[in-house]
């Protein structure tokens, strides 16, 4: 009896760090792929989205420097040839540089503002 708890307990503590082992390398991103938007846990502040956006946001070259979205928001963001649709899904309302979520972008910053809709 003693011998099938010990092969229980050991089955269990496998199950418990298998996971963290898996995790270890979730922080490297290959090189072929360092040029795509940030997704998952690279980018805390929302995720590429393949809904349609709720408005486009085109960045013009010596135009204002900041993008004001609101938290839950999906938005097509085009910044020259290059382009991303994302929603800002975050906690908190940070300010992001628009090169996090679209790498090699001109100097942008995004401002998120909390959603009424969810507000209380």
């Amino acid at each position: 009896m003693k011998t099938h708890i010990n092969s229980v307990f050991a089955v269990l503590l496998a199950c418990v760090f298998v996971p963290f082992g898996a995790q270890a390398n979730a922080g490297q991103v290959p090189a072929e792929i360092a040029t795509e938007a940030k997704t998952g846990r690279e980018a805390p502040f929302g995720y590429s989205s393949n809904t349609a956006p709720e408005r486009v946001i085109t960045v013009m070259p010596g135009k204002p420097r900041s993008i004001h979205v609101k938290r839950l928001e999906t938005v097509l963001i085009v910044d020259g040839p290059r382009s991303v649709t994302w929603t800002f899904d975050t906690l908190g309302v940070p300010v992001i540089p628009l090169a996090d979520i679209l790498p090699n972008a001109t100097k942008v910053k995004i401002y998120v503002e909390e959603n009424p809709m969810y507000a209380n």
